[in-house]
């Protein structure tokens, strides 16, 4: 799967640009060597073939004074089919030469330091567009002998052209090859984090599989094993502490509940009522965080077993929305209340519901308006409050354990951050979501959606 700033991407990317760049400095070096070679050749033939005229004069021609062509050697001889041959004499006068050049002014005799001279000339004259010229000085004169040039003109560009498409497709089917072994090899890898990405606390006795070939790839499954090994103890320990914990504060929280309760009964001293008041309230919390607590340690350990049966939703809500009534602090709206019938555990769907509610009345200002209802093959559940919501930079973390938002929002209220996380980790089991519907806006409306009941 293609994706930018991955490291299959990128060695890709990165193989392939310096391929790329090396065939490029290699093809124009090929180019260069190439083209060298052609005018090497030509050089040397035109240097052979100058010789071949000069040893003319050492048999005793004077090759500036012949005037005819049947006078002339045969490589001065208009008929010379390969290339042309041109003599002038000191004063630049065209004595002799090939009958293809016919016409063309005499060339430049200037030798620069008195031996040959090689140099690129455009004849007009001449069907091809540019010659290779070699003039090399005689006594009275110079002769200049030359080829066409253009067949290393067109070589040269017909490589350079062959090059433009070698290159780009060479380097797009090493791209393709690289991305391909690059992805092989790291298979294994996201094997690996699929793996673990997948592990919960729930199931961490689960395993990356190691491969036994003891190279990098099994290195890390090994790596991530012994980390799963030290994460599951640890995880563990906490959990046996925590229920450990409340366990053992279940029972002295329950004698100073009851004792607090004898008190407030017996006690005729007003004050006195409101102080023990205070403390049973305190009591109370308490003890629903040990619940909670005990009820995470559990849920997490797996140790929960719920009981799975019809469920009327809607007498559970109705409940925990006249609970709420009762308590006098907020006005509670249950007009928007309907049958609604689900499948599930009883007591755990009523212990998210009450989360759910309470969470709404602890931060409600006026009132709670409370509705249920069905719709696709789901009930939809909603609790609102008009308190001033909850800013959409908290809005990810309301589902977190412990979580607890700024004092704007929780003055003085709500308990250890504790019961929307339970909330939500019952909806999920019973194969429902829960979701704050309006992040950022005053009030806060949580919608809880569950399969119905197919019975």
């Amino acid at each position: 799967m293609f994706k930018k700033g991955g490291i299959r991407f990128w060695v890709t990317a990165m193989a392939s640009t310096v391929v790329g760049l090396l065939l490029i400095v290699a093809g124009v070096a090929l180019v260069v060597l190439v083209r060298s070679g052609y005018v090497s050749n030509i050089d040397r033939t035109l240097a052979q073939r100058a010789d071949d005229i000069a040893s003319f004069r050492q048999e005793g021609f004077d090759l500036l004074s012949l005037g005819s062509d049947r006078d002339r050697p045969e490589g001065l001889s208009s008929r010379a089919g390969e290339g042309f041959v041109q003599l002038v004499d000191a004063q630049g006068r065209v004595i002799s030469t090939s009958q293809n050049i016919r016409g063309t002014a005499a060339f430049d005799i200037s030798t620069g330091g008195g031996g040959d001279t090689i140099r690129n000339v455009s004849l007009a004259t001449v069907d091809d567009t540019v010659s290779r010229v070699l003039t090399r000085p005689l006594e009275g004169g110079a002769l200049h002998v030359g080829t066409s040039f253009d067949g290393v003109v067109e070589s040269t560009r017909r490589l350079a052209g062959a090059l433009v498409v070698i290159i780009p497709i060479s380097v797009a089917a090493l791209a393709s090859l690289i991305w391909w072994l690059v992805g092989r090899t790291l298979d294994p890898v996201q094997a690996i984090t699929s793996e673990v990405a997948s592990i919960t606390s729930s199931d961490l006795e689960r395993r990356v599989p190691e491969t036994g070939t003891e190279d990098e790839i099994d290195h890390l499954a090994n790596t991530m094993n012994q980390m799963l090994d030290r994460l599951s103890s640890s995880i563990e320990r906490e959990r046996r502490f925590v229920a450990d914990v409340s366990h053992e504060l279940r029972s002295p929280l329950t004698r100073l509940r009851t004792e607090l309760e004898v008190e407030i009964l017996s006690s005729e001293d007003l004050a006195e009522k409101d102080r023990l008041g205070s403390l049973h309230e305190e009591v109370v919390g308490l003890q629903e965080i040990v619940e909670d607590l005990l009820y995470l340690a559990r849920a997490d350990a797996g140790e929960s077993h719920p009981r799975s049966g019809p469920v009327d939703l809607d007498d559970l809500v109705l409940h925990e929305g006249s609970l709420l009534m009762q308590n006098g602090r907020v006005e509670v709206d249950l007009s928007e209340v309907s049958g609604a019938q689900v499948h599930g555990d009883r007591d755990d769907l009523a212990r998210a519901i009450k989360n759910v509610v309470d969470n709404a009345g602890h931060h409600a200002s006026t009132r709670v308006v409370i509705g249920l209802k069905e719709t696709d093959g789901r009930a939809v559940m909603t609790v609102g409050d008009d308190g001033v919501g909850i800013p959409r930079s908290d809005a990810k973390h309301i589902f977190d354990r412990f979580s607890r938002l700024d004092e704007s929002r929780t003055p003085n209220k709500g308990g250890a951050g504790l019961g929307l996380a339970i909330a939500r980790d019952i909806v999920t089991r019973h194969g429902g979501t829960l979701h704050l519907t309006n992040p950022g806006a005053p009030g806060a409306i949580f919608e809880i959606r569950l399969p119905l009941d197919p019975n």
